[in-house]
């Protein structure tokens, strides 16, 4: 845990989130939020509510009880990548989870006094939005390909026509990016992951990048998807850098690189 840095602000407000249809993730935040409005802590209950007006300057916390996609859509609610969060997996694959739901009794009390660590890990940043995933570029009709031009560090690489581009953190290199034939990354690197998907010719490949800014140029209407959520976009043309923020990881323990290894592996083949 040396690598990580010790919270230090307390809790005044945790939002909390719990997976859609899980009776076992509703009962956990149920209790959850019993014993921290016991400690004088503010309860936010993302699911009331569509998005967070203003995260004002008290110290909060997120904790998200589901899989992967509740805590994305949690932080995406929130609105404020300063928030550190702790997924326990009431989902599937969990690869983003701190907790089992098991574990979770130990540990909350110490987590509700702000006794707990932080590692901070690499966002994206595209059209006023962070990712913690990933960012998509598709074409904005189902089932079409889409021609794009791709251009790294204000280079051109590329014009090819494909089911899309994805742009992915060292975090999201386990999810959207990986099913798509990219590489796993460690994601306590700083760097971006370029996954083209299923593009219309051989030669083109997955790679990875620093801090370069990746532009995707679409020669027809597109999409733009950012951590599962599609996004209005009338642009053409979507640049994707990393962002000057960083995501914040509660950690109780360490995270463990050949742990996320085993688990896609135990959970996946």
């Amino acid at each position: 845990m040396e690598n990580y840095a010790r919270w230090s602000s307390g809790v005044e407000v945790l939002y909390l989130s719990h997976r859609p249809g899980s009776r076992a993730a509703q009962e956990a935040e149920n209790k959850v939020a019993s014993q921290a409005e016991s400690m004088g802590i503010e309860v936010v209950r993302l699911s009331e509510i569509e998005r967070v007006d203003g995260t004002g300057r008290k110290p909060s916390i997120i904790i998200s009880l589901g899989g992967d996609g509740t805590l994305l859509r949690a932080r995406a609610k929130v609105g404020n990548a300063s928030v550190p969060f702790l997924s326990v997996n009431y989902g599937g694959l969990g690869a983003l989870s701190e907790l089992e739901p098991e574990e979770l009794d130990e540990w909350l009390p110490k987590i509700l006094k702000g006794d707990f660590m932080v590692e901070e890990r690499a966002l994206l940043e595209t059209e006023n939005r962070t990712a913690l995933n990933e960012v998509l570029v598709k074409s904005s009709e189902i089932g079409k390909s889409a021609l794009i031009t791709l251009r790294v560090g204000g280079h051109y690489l590329f014009k090819a026509r494909g089911d899309g581009i994805i742009v992915a953190t060292p975090t999201g290199s386990s999810a959207y990016a990986f099913s798509a034939g990219g590489p796993l990354v460690d994601p306590s690197l700083t760097a971006m992951v370029v996954v083209p998907v299923a593009p219309f010719f051989w030669g083109i490949r997955p790679f990875v990048i620093g801090d370069s800014e990746v532009s995707v140029i679409a020669h027809e209407s597109i999409a733009l998807v950012i951590d599962g959520e599609r996004i209005a976009c009338g642009a053409r043309e979507v640049s994707v850098r990393l962002s000057k923020e960083r995501a914040k990881f509660i950690r109780v323990k360490p995270f463990s690189f050949s742990g996320l290894y085993r688990k896609l592996e135990s959970r996946l083949v």
